[in-house]
């Protein structure tokens, strides 16, 4: 009966470890907001001091050509760029395809980072904030 209690007690402090291990390697989802771009027109303009007005103007039918989606998508958000990763790349291509927009992709991204690119878990199209919406004349 000892070395079921020795055993089972064993046992626990094993479980225990694991538990808390995996809890320090865990890695919180974050949300992003920002414009969907995909890479090869978000590289012509990641070094210019303010790309906002491109990504409010970029096109689906340019995000959609087979040169820009093969070489995926990244996200400007808070005046900074990420990359999409994978399979943000294949979200981002469906959400591209079913908006009623022509312009201005404005996307909610949950997921985790790792430096600069997201893995993706979920993206969807957001109205933009008050803030961002050019003004009307």
């Amino acid at each position: 009966m000892k070395k079921l209690r020795v055993f089972l007690f064993g046992l626990f402090l094993v479980a225990a470890a694991l538990i808390s291990a995996s809890r320090a390697f865990a890695v919180d989802e974050t949300t992003w907001q920002g414009y969907i771009v995909d890479r090869q027109c978000a590289d012509s303009v990641r070094q210019d001091s303010d790309p906002e007005p491109f990504v409010k103007h970029h096109t689906k039918d340019c995000a959609l050509m087979a040169n820009c989606k093969s070489r995926g998508y990244s996200i400007y958000s808070n005046c900074k760029w990420f990359d999409l990763d994978k399979h943000g790349d294949q979200l981002a291509i469906r959400l591209l395809q079913a908006s009623k927009r022509t312009s201005g992709f404005y996307v909610e991204i949950r997921g985790t980072s790792k430096g600069s690119v997201l893995k993706v878990k979920k993206i969807k199209e957001i109205g933009e904030p008050e803030a961002k919406r050019p003004e009307s004349k």
